[in-house]
């Protein structure tokens, strides 16, 4: 595997959440920036970006959580292309402990190269298809998606539709200069970290009263439809998929609020977690009676 390293970082103890670990939307930061490295291997550097008014963005990103990273913890971004074509590059990433091969996340991601003024596509250059073989890696052998489908995307839902299906209103505030990139338009990472900050109004829903609100993530996937620009209003709808023994699977509909429009989805799988034992934890009967009432049937991203 022809896996590069794109980044070299740390774990500070303001970006972890209440669980003591590093928060999912850092690890959507990390690997996000760690395609600059890989992106400058394959001769479109920062530098020449700028001067042709280039970016990279993402139209499918999935990653899984292997292993918490914990306040002082020192890790590595590895970045690689899977497949690469005049339409865009299919790139794999690790966040690895350092000095270590264990994995902390991985990370699948299908971008392309875009006009940043306009988020037009633009065709990926022959030079830059020329050197993938620089840094071609494969997926790993069982693939890539354990608990959700790496089916193709569909269209999302209206708000109105998603507001008639009983989705929960999550988190909602225009769209602010942190979470925007110099174009004035919404990254990937801020779509994580405004689902991530209206998640706990879903969860009070979703748990018996009482029920101390707490859990970790196991695995994310985000389908971009567009992209909000600054002082767009926006609104996140959360809806329960599924349970499993221990999982809860839900999705998340980004929605531009004057329009209506679905700007994202998202389809997570998580676990409630035990903050001593550092471990999931079974859904109880009682807490299963509750939720199961508030699956919505049919969701998918």
């Amino acid at each position: 595997m022809a896996v590069i390293e794109t980044l070299r970082s740390g774990v500070n103890s303001w970006e972890c959440d209440q669980m003591g670990h590093l928060n999912v939307r850092t690890y959507f930061a990390r690997a996000n920036q760690g395609m600059v490295g890989l992106a400058l291997a394959l001769g479109l550097g920062p530098g020449r970006m700028r001067a042709q008014g280039w970016c990279l963005r993402a139209s499918d990103q999935h990653v899984r959580f292997m292993r918490e990273l914990r306040v002082g913890a020192s890790y590595t971004v590895l970045s690689g292309v899977v497949a690469a074509s005049s339409e865009g590059l299919e790139v794999y990433q690790e966040l690895c402990f350092a000095g270590e091969q264990t994995l902390a996340a991985s990370v699948f991601t299908k971008l392309g190269l875009r006009e940043c003024a306009t988020d037009q596509p633009v065709r990926m250059p022959e030079e830059a298809l020329s050197r993938v073989t620089e840094v071609e890696t494969t997926l790993p052998d069982d693939g890539f998606g354990r608990g959700i489908e790496r089916s193709a995307p569909q269209p999302g839902p209206s708000r109105n539709e998603a507001i008639a299906m009983g989705m929960v209103g999550a988190y909602m505030a225009p769209v602010s200069p942190e979470d925007c990139d110099a174009h004035d338009l919404m990254t990937e990472t801020a779509f994580m970290a405004r689902v991530s900050d209206g998640i706990g109004h879903f969860f009070r829903r979703l748990h018996p009263p009482g029920t101390p609100v707490g859990g970790a993530a196991l695995e994310y996937r985000y389908v971009f439809h567009t992209r909000p620009r600054l002082g767009d209003l926006i609104e996140v709808r959360t809806g329960l998929k599924a349970l499993g023994n221990k999982t809860r699977h839900f999705c998340h509909f980004v929605f531009d609020v004057e329009s209506g429009c679905c700007v994202a989805s998202s389809e997570a799988v998580a676990v409630g977690f035990d903050l001593k034992a550092r471990r999931a934890l079974p859904i109880s009967p009682e807490a299963r009676a509750h939720m199961q009432a508030q699956i919505v049937p049919g969701l998918r991203i």
